[in-house]
């Protein structure tokens, strides 16, 4: 792999974690919503779709 590749997969799992620690810390539940997220992802949920079905 080369450095750009490197440098792409770094920032989407700095993106990912932001995300992530944003859901947790912005929300009253955010623990649970994050775990709704991660199983959506998963099973196959659209990314689109996400909203909808964890009533982020």
């Amino acid at each position: 792999m080369d450095k750009d590749t490197l440098k792409g997969l770094v920032i989407l799992i700095g993106v990912a974690l932001a995300l992530a620690i944003f859901a947790v810390l912005g929300t009253e539940d955010g623990v649970q919503k994050l775990s709704c997220v991660g199983r959506a992802i998963l099973h196959g949920v659209a990314i689109t779709n996400i909203h909808g079905v964890c009533g982020l």
